[in-house]
């Protein structure tokens, strides 16, 4: 049977970005690079993404995998591959907290620009180009749905094992300064069974988590 990937992007972002490069971890599989847009109206649940249901694998990238994790009752069938994943993203190990992101939610519905340098500013020390790409790609994004994916990072958390039974790695990057390791690798208790692998020289970009 073909392989099948499905990919869930981070906030504000579309991971076709880098498709020439990700499409390399498994290039005889079929890849889908679904947009950020599609995933935000599918937040409460990523199991009602068209074809989701015949992946073998899930990619679920920061924003990406929460939601991955929190739908799990409903993807019972492919493998998950989590980059720079967290269980509450405004916990005491990082540099979010509740009240700042839903202060930029609420800006973001009237000037995303604000938002998104805030990103920047965070990974403007990463090794690589991508932080271009990124925000690119952000700044054609709906300030509605840019808005609605604050609010998620802001207010849902794991707090219950999931994916229990089921084939996960979970990779994250020691440079990471967006999601930093102390909050991947509280996860451990979280995430029965799953293996877990440090990049040292990466940050928080898919293609040095992965490649």
């Amino acid at each position: 049977m073909k392989e099948v990937w499905f990919w869930l992007p981070d906030w504000a972002v579309d991971m076709a970005i880098w498709e020439d490069d990700l499409v390399n971890v498994a290039p005889q599989a079929d890849h889908t690079f679904v947009p950020y847009e599609s995933m935000i109206a599918q937040l409460d649940d990523v199991s009602r993404i068209p074809g989701i249901d015949k992946a073998t694998t899930v990619v679920g990238w920061g924003l990406g995998a929460l939601a991955l994790m929190k739908s799990s009752a409903s993807l019972k069938k492919s493998d998950w591959i989590l980059l720079s994943p967290f269980a509450d993203f405004c916990d005491d190990s990082g540099e979010w907290t509740q009240q700042n992101l839903r202060f930029m939610a609420k800006q973001c519905l009237t000037n995303p620009e604000p938002s998104l340098n805030t990103f920047a500013e965070v990974f403007e020390n990463e090794f690589g180009d991508w932080q271009d790409d990124w925000m690119a790609a952000a700044k054609k994004v709906n300030k509605e749905l840019l808005s609605k994916g604050l609010n998620y990072l802001a207010e849902i958390r794991v707090t219950e094992p999931v994916g229990e039974g089921r084939n996960i790695q979970v990779v994250y990057g020691r440079q990471d300064t967006c999601v930093l390791p102390a909050q991947t690798l509280k996860l451990k208790n979280l995430l029965p069974g799953a293996s877990f692998r440090e990049r040292p020289k990466a940050g928080h970009w898919p293609p040095l988590l992965l490649l």
